[in-house]
């Protein structure tokens, strides 16, 4: 048996761990997408003058028609984060729920490994909820042991880097 939970964590589940970091750093450039959207929309299609044409991928098009291009790749945009989310709260959870029962297996073959004598002492209400009960909310914690940190690390990066792209005082400022 490890030492403690991260090495248990590692030592079991890299693998899995190193996927859901990857679907945690795939969703940064999203967010960052969802932010820039907006401020597009207002500041070009909505704010620009009447009359004016912009040209995207050599097409040229008119203000209502970039709006809607734009709306529809904000609302892409949104949907892209919510699925990679999702993604990531389900892959968590199961692997969270594979390594609490590795966990488990592991302290059930430990229990038996105690003297006999040691079983006429004590009663299967106190060995049984110790191996069920109380390793329970290590299972959550095991899925997100990795992701949590780095999404919101990674999403406050992003924040940080928007408002820092927009105007370097209020950057610092905030």
């Amino acid at each position: 048996m490890d030492k403690s939970i991260l090495r248990f964590i590692l030592r079991y589940s890299a693998k899995q761990q190193l996927v859901v970091v990857a679907l945690t750093i795939l969703s940064w450039p999203i967010l960052y997408a969802t932010l820039e959207l907006p401020k597009s929309i207002v500041n070009e299609a909505i704010g620009g003058k009447a009359g004016w044409t912009r040209g995207i991928l050599g097409e040229t098009m008119e203000q209502v028609t970039f709006l809607v291009i734009l709306c529809f790749g904000f609302l892409f945009f949104v949907i892209a984060n919510g699925v990679i989310k999702y993604f990531l709260n389900v892959y968590a959870g199961r692997l969270g729920e594979r390594m609490l029962r590795r966990l488990r297996f592991q302290l059930y073959s430990r229990v038996l490994r105690f003297p006999l004598p040691h079983f006429k002492k004590v009663s299967q209400g106190e060995i049984i909820p110790m191996i069920t009960a109380e390793v329970e909310p290590l299972g959550g914690y095991i899925g997100i042991a990795m992701s949590t940190p780095m999404f919101f690390g990674g999403m406050l990066l992003v924040y940080q880097g928007f408002i820092f792209a927009q105007d370097i005082f209020l950057g610092a400022a905030a």
